[in-house]
């Protein structure tokens, strides 16, 4: 499923096969994109992370946190770098950095998403 954010036309989302493809348009005109694919249980990881981010009023960076599957990094308040962790905690090679307008937008997009099934 393909999803175009209606109030943040330079960002949307593709759900296929366990995987989430965010794309990032700097120009919503243009077909040129950044784009990042994020198994379904790193973004779950990371939407989750984030909401409990978000409850605290005084970030301090640079920040690292881990959870069971993943590490977040941010060094600034633009990216959030993430790293997926193998069954032993230890950090898998697999990594991506996304703009924070990106995961903010992939939490809306997610609980829009939820809203649809139920």
């Amino acid at each position: 499923a393909r999803d175009r954010l209606k109030n943040f036309a330079n960002i949307e989302f593709i759900s296929n096969d366990g995987i989430i493809e965010v794309r990032y348009f700097d120009n919503p005109k243009d077909d040129l994109c950044r784009h990042w694919k994020l198994p379904e249980d790193i973004a779950r990881n990371l939407i989750s992370w984030w909401i409990e981010l978000k409850k605290n009023e005084k970030i301090i960076f640079p920040l690292t946190e881990r959870s069971k599957k993943c590490e977040f990094a941010m060094y600034s308040e633009k990216y959030v770098d993430i790293k997926a962790l193998d069954c032993r905690g230890r950090p898998a090679m697999t990594g991506w950095s996304l703009p924070v307008v990106a995961v903010e937008q992939l939490v809306i997009w997610q609980n829009s998403k939820v809203k649809r099934q139920e």
